[in-house]
């Protein structure tokens, strides 16, 4: 998209930069999501823009990631850490703890764009349902977004990605631990992390991975003290065992 808009404005594209284009366009994708401007604005308004999109049916997955451009590492996380924080989604958290830990691993390799297999990426979703989430997420998602603004980038920055993502492995491996405690708390730093780097926020970032260190601390302290309690207990009731 980048290389298309430079060659433009340098006198009209080139040739052989609209064929590498069109070469590199993977399968099922939509010629019109290329056009969303995804550098700009806020979250919600890149859903806005995603889910405007004039005479499309249905859009891939791989459509959306390239829309959303060097902020689908935050934006795929963000929302994969949504369902975490609905109360009573029995299974659900675990089950997305994994893509979010495959997520920071790319990021820690310092890849620029999320990378998904062939068969994800050509995989659609009608823009009826699209339409439906965003007019659902995008309400309360603008309240957040009021909060925050472009501050301290270096710490939401992509110089910044490869720590953000060790914390944010960190907290998806509390997420994929089941018993109570491990969801909620996790779940909600992971998504203030993300968040932080769609709005290059550095103090949105800051909060998260603080408050997010302070929890697992104070969670696997109790969890340790509980253990070594059940364990004396164990010990009383079965002293030659």
């Amino acid at each position: 998209m980048s290389s298309l808009s430079d060659a433009e404005d340098e006198g009209g594209p080139d040739e052989a930069v609209i064929e590498k284009a069109a070469a590199d366009a993977p399968e099922n994708d939509n010629p019109a999501a290329r056009g969303i401007d995804a550098l700009h604005g806020s979250a919600s308004d890149i859903l806005r823009q995603i889910s405007e999109l004039a005479d499309e049916t249905e859009i891939s997955f791989g459509a959306i990631v390239d829309a959303l451009e060097e902020r689908a590492f935050g934006m795929l996380i963000f929302l994969f850490a949504i369902p975490i924080l609905i109360p009573f989604l029995v299974g659900i958290h675990s089950a997305v703890a994994l893509p979010i830990a495959l997520l920071s691993l790319q990021m820690l390799a310092g890849h620029r764009r999320p990378w998904l297999p062939k068969r994800v990426r050509t995989q659609t979703i009608s823009m009826a349902t699209f339409r439906k989430m965003t007019n659902a997420v995008n309400p309360w998602l603008r309240r957040i977004e009021k909060l925050t603004k472009p501050r301290l980038k270096f710490l939401a920055g992509r110089g910044a990605e490869p720590v953000l993502a060790i914390v944010i492995l960190i907290f998806a491996a509390i997420i994929a631990i089941p018993g109570p405690g491990t969801n909620g708390v996790p779940g909600l730093c992971v998504a203030l992390i993300a968040l932080a780097m769609i709005e290059r926020d550095g103090v949105l970032a800051i909060v998260g991975s603080v408050l997010g260190a302070l929890y697992a601390v104070l969670l696997f302290t109790l969890g340790y003290a509980a253990f070594d309690f059940v364990a004396q207990q164990f010990m009383r009731l079965f002293p030659g065992g």
